[in-house]
């Protein structure tokens, strides 16, 4: 039991202590103090996880008014000080769009190019029974290029996958557009011409009769786009909508040496006798024209990455046409 002299005593010792420390709080400058203790110290005697464990964090949030935190924040500042082209790089953007990119118009062309390689299935299993063939015994493609495309693509049933032979279908069809591209790309050029002719000799008369020049300057045009086309890519502009390109007979994707030169100053060769020179697409079982197997080349599949398979119900035909023989 506590006397009460002891609790007045007490109560008058505390008021005297509380009034001496607020004296002290009054005159001590907490600056000083600070300057004295060693935080790093004092932070490492802190257990941050016993800490964190004790925060109610939704209570902290609730009292947290955003909207007043937001009008304190400068964005414009916040902004400048951000290196937008470093964050993207750093997050992969320009490579996730290119992908994208890249897959879309893949898609795309799929659906082109699809339908035109079954058709040059058909035609080419057709025409090859019709005189006697049997088109399953023909190799798939030139050299080892079609083990190796298999062991980096997804396998499928009957699929004509990267690296196998190009149909004739598909091939007469890279012919047209690169005729295309080769007659409308020379009609830009000599208009061109002709512009910077009349803006810098405006009394400069034009011969009339230049067809020979005409036809002289076509053919120049025309070699050249194919010779540099095949020489530097490996295919024409034609050839890479359809998916197809030109590679050694031996399978080497890169053509070495003279073959695109001499896969171009040949190439007439296949169209003359009413075309008896491309026969060999068909019939030949490397599916060589005449400037194919005079410049040791061969026209492939190129899809890149992608599968180039046929659609659903005619590779069922096929493969059903394939298993009763």
């Amino acid at each position: 039991m506590t006397r009460p002299g002891r609790e007045e005593e007490k109560g008058l010792f505390g008021r005297i202590a509380s009034g001496a420390s607020d004296r002290v709080l009054d005159i001590v400058d907490p600056n000083l103090v600070l300057d004295h203790v060693d935080v790093d110290a004092l932070l490492e005697k802190v257990d941050v996880n016993r800490l964190l464990d004790r925060v109610d964090v939704n209570r902290l949030l609730g009292r947290v008014d955003v909207n007043a935190l937001m009008d304190r924040v400068d964005v414009d500042a916040l902004m400048d000080r951000v290196d937008v082209h470093d964050l993207v790089d750093r997050a992969g953007i320009p490579d996730i769009v290119a992908e994208s990119t890249g897959h879309l118009t893949g898609s795309a062309l799929d659906l082109f190019r699809k339908p035109i390689v079954g058709l040059d299935e058909i035609l080419f299993r057709s025409l090859n029974r019709l005189v006697g063939r049997e088109p399953t015994t023909y190799p798939a493609g030139p050299g080892d290029l079609v083990s190796w495309v298999d062991g980096h693509a997804r396998g499928e049933s009957i699929a004509v996958k990267t690296g196998r032979y190009a149909g004739p279908l598909t091939r007469l069809l890279a012919v047209i557009v690169d005729s295309f591209v080769v007659t409308f790309g020379f009609t830009l050029i000599v208009a061109g011409v002709v512009f910077v002719i009349r803006l810098f000799a405006p009394d400069y008369e034009i011969p009339s009769n230049t067809g020979i020049i005409y036809g002289a300057s076509l053919l120049v045009w025309g070699f050249l786009y194919l010779w540099i086309s095949l020489a530097v890519f490996g295919k024409t502009i034609g050839k890479m909508l359809l998916g197809v390109r030109v590679v050694s007979s031996d399978g080497q994707v890169v053509l070495k040496g003279r073959k695109p030169l001499v896969r171009v100053i040949t190439y007439p060769l296949s169209f003359l006798l009413l075309g008896l020179g491309l026969l060999g697409v068909v019939f030949n079982p490397e599916r060589q024209a005449w400037h194919d197997r005079l410049a040791k080349t061969a026209v492939i599949y190129d899809w890149g990455t992608r599968t180039a398979s046929m659609p659903t119900p005619l590779a069922d035909y096929l493969e059903r046409r394939g298993s009763d023989t």
